[in-house]
Parts: structure tokens; C-alpha cells; sequence
């Protein structure tokens, strides 16, 4: 009777690479599929030099093609990813660009006049005047208004007036409906139930000196000094 060959083992590495080539499909991408191609192509070396005592060459051809796609949904998924991270840091910082333009702003000579929208936090949008403004070298005074109140309509018309211009030169005035931000507005400690008020403001947007309404004329003669001189004390 002729001898009895041994049946061919598996090789260990075709094993390893179908397993690895698996995991590489259902989530781990190339961190297992490249391992998967690598093994699958050694164990088929090895199968091939066996000369029929080692088995699995199936096993080892299907770790590198699921392997290979396991890797490619790895680079597909992590160009997704990074695609999307993109996106949304341009609309934040679209966003944020919004958020600090919301104002409209017009000029008067060497007097800007600057009306804040209510789209935005008003913390933000003065923060931003204010950068804006004292890389300018520029004066930032916040003036409450109400659009009812007959003092703020003498004050807005007082503006196209050259004495007024003169006296604010190189001032950013920032106006401020007190119905629309009261609370942001008390919660700077800026008066809201009278108005117009006018204030300056710091680095920090933050008010440091103010002047009521009461302590102006409605004469333009008399009231472009009055603001002239707070605005440079």
C-alpha cells in the first residue's frame, strides 16, 4: 500500500488577511485593508511554494479584494468627512462675517454714522465698529434713539449740518433703537428708558463716558460744541 499524504493546513496568513479584509468593509477601512492585501499576497506566495501542503488560496485571494474595497470606502468615506468639516467651517465663518455686518453705516464729511441691525447679537456687531474703528483711529460713541422721539429726529437732522460734522470729526456713531435692544442695552448699563444718550466706548465696546439729552440745546449752534467736547474730554 502507497503512503498516505497528509491533507494540506491552512495558511495562517490567508486566514488573517480574509478576516482582516472583512473587518475592512464594515467599518476600519484601510486600517485593516491594506494589512488584508499585504497578508493576502504573502499567503498566496507561500501556498504557491507549498506545493499542495498548504491550503487556502481562496481564502487569501478574497482578504485582497475585499481588502482593496474595504480601502477604497476607507478614502471615499474620509474625503467625505473632510469635505463636509470644510463645509461648515466657510458657513460659520460666513456666519460670523454676517453677523458683524449686519449694521449699515452712511457718512456725513469726516462723521460716520452707523445704524445697527437686530439679526445679529449687539455685542457682536459693536465689537466689530469697534475693531474697525480704532484700527482708523477713530472715536466710538453709542447714541440711544427711539423713533418716536422728537429729540432723536433733531439730532439725526442736526448731522448734515457742517457744524456738527466739524465738532464729530473722526467719530463712529454707532445708533441704537432702545425698543429693539433693551436688554442688551441695560445689561451694558445704557440708559433705556430716555433717550437720546450718547456714550463712549472703549476697547472693549464697553461704555466709559455719557451724555444725556437734556444737557444738549436744540440748537445746532450750540449743541455741535456741547457733543464736540465729550467726545474729547
Amino acid at each position: 500500500m502507497g503512503s498516505r499524504h497528509p491533507p494540506p493546513k491552512s495558511e495562517p496568513k490567508a486566514v488573517a488577511a480574509l478576516l482582516l479584509g472583512i473587518s475592512s468593509l464594515a467599518c476600519l477601512g484601510a486600517v485593516t485593508g491594506l494589512p488584508a492585501i499585504i497578508l493576502g499576497a504573502l499567503a498566496r506566495k507561500d501556498i504557491d511554494r507549498s506545493r499542495g501542503s498548504l491550503s487556502g488560496s481562496g481564502m487569501a485571494a478574497g482578504g485582497i479584494v475585499t481588502g482593496f474595497f474595504g480601502t477604497g470606502l476607507g478614502f471615499v468615506a474620509l474625503l467625505y468627512i473632510i469635505g463636509g468639516t470644510v463645509d461648515l467651517a466657510q458657513q460659520k465663518k460666513a456666519h460670523g462675517h454676517e453677523a458683524t455686518t449686519t449694521a449699515q453705516a452712511q457718512s456725513f464729511g469726516a462723521l460716520d454714522v452707523v445704524d445697527v441691525g437686530d439679526d445679529a447679537p449687539l455685542r457682536s456687531q459693536l465689537g466689530a465698529i469697534v475693531r474697525d474703528a480704532r484700527e482708523k483711529g477713530r472715536t466710538v460713541v453709542l447714541q440711544t434713539q427711539a423713533s418716536t422721539n422728537p429729540r432723536c429726529a433733531q439730532v439725526a437732522a442736526a448731522l448734515t449740518d457742517h457744524r456738527m460734522q466739524h465738532a464729530l470729526a473722526n467719530v463712529t456713531l454707532v445708533r441704537v433703537d432702545v425698543a429693539r435692544h433693551d436688554t442688551e442695552l441695560r445689561a451694558m448699563r445704557v440708559e433705556t428708558k430716555s433717550a437720546p444718550w450718547f456714550y463712549k466706548l472703549d476697547a472693549s465696546a464697553l461704555p466709559t463716558d455719557a451724555i444725556s439729552a437734556d444737557e444738549l440745546d436744540t440748537n445746532v449752534e450750540t449743541m455741535a460744541p456741547t457733543l464736540g467736547r465729550f467726545v474729547r474730554r
